[in-house]
């Protein structure tokens, strides 16, 4: 069976301007798939080369096997896209916009349009012109669903919408996977990779640094530790030395209370730890972001990436 995505070489130059380098990413059918990195990593540019509007200066794309050709394909019908700012006919009703999208496709169930709306709290009966960033967003998510499509596109999903309507969200992309629809959603929201995601590629100014899974990635095993000393002390620079150096972080408003990410095994930490003047501490697992910011930091951090 082929992959739902094969990017094989990926390069595309706006000019002098970089958009993405040498990209080799694939995404089996299944998955759901995050691809995530700062603004201006190149995932936008990434994903519209999937939808035949970017062409590349070189290499390939594939989507179910076939590769995609300049301004997409018909076979496009199986694809769902959610762009990261969402545009529509700005006097056309909710209801009229998604009329007229389930018109370019067939068998559209209804049913499963009426569920999402309700689900998403969305008022259809008002004009686009009306509708709030967050509304047009969600227009936009029932739009890309329309048709149950065999892959789904995302671009920045959440953005614009409350923690309520993204919590339901997310709801809905885990239900359509269980279905059988493969997701690749990027972000730079991290906590929702590690939500949703079974695999993850991060990329960073236009190369992929790590494709792993979610669970899987460097730096997991590392530790966040928030500890208080007595009489509001900084830390001991024998205590950071014997951590690797870690660069502490103040908590605002907390005299003496600092955030270190740590890489030592944990029976290390607790023997540095005894002998400083601990008023509390805590230790717990990292955040991807944490692990992201981490590799982020360190360049040979990933054998073989800038």
């Amino acid at each position: 069976m082929p992959a739902a995505i094969e990017i094989r070489g990926l390069t595309k130059y706006y000019g002098r301007t970089r958009g993405v380098e040498d990209l080799d990413l694939e995404v089996e059918e299944g998955e759901i798939f995050g691809f995530t990195g700062p603004n201006g990593a190149g995932k936008t540019t990434t994903i519209r080369t999937l939808l035949g509007l970017v062409r590349p200066t070189s290499g390939s794309v594939s989507v179910f096997g076939r590769p995609v050709p300049r301004g997409g394909g018909p076979w496009l019908a199986e694809v769902g896209y959610l762009p990261s700012e969402v545009a529509y006919y700005p006097d056309m009703t909710g209801q009229e916009l998604l009329d007229y999208a389930a018109g370019f496709y067939r068998g559209v169930d209804r049913r499963w349009v009426a569920q999402l709306v309700e689900r998403l709290q969305l008022d259809l009966s008002r004009p686009v012109r009306t509708y709030s960033l967050g509304n047009r967003k969600k227009l936009g998510i029932v739009q890309a669903l329309v048709h149950r499509p065999r892959l789904l596109i995302l671009d920045e999903p959440s953005s614009g919408l409350d923690p309520l309507i993204r919590a339901e969200l997310f709801a809905i992309l885990r239900e359509v996977n269980a279905a059988g629809t493969t997701i690749f959603f990027s972000t730079h929201v991290l906590d929702e990779v590690d939500r949703l995601c079974h695999r993850v590629a991060m990329i960073r100014a236009g190369r992929l640094l790590q494709v792993a899974p979610v669970d899987d990635l460097p730096g997991r095993h590392m530790k966040i530790v928030t500890l208080r000393l007595a009489g509001g002390a900084p830390l001991p620079e024998a205590l950071l030395a014997r951590l690797g150096d870690p660069r502490p972080e103040p908590v605002p408003g907390k005299p003496g209370t600092y955030r270190l990410v740590v890489r030592a095994p944990v029976q290390e930490l607790v023997a540095a730890l005894a002998p400083v003047p601990l008023e509390d501490l805590t230790i717990g697992d990292p955040g991807i972001e944490d692990v992201f910011l981490t590799l982020y930091r360190v360049p040979d951090a990933v054998e073989g990436r800038p």
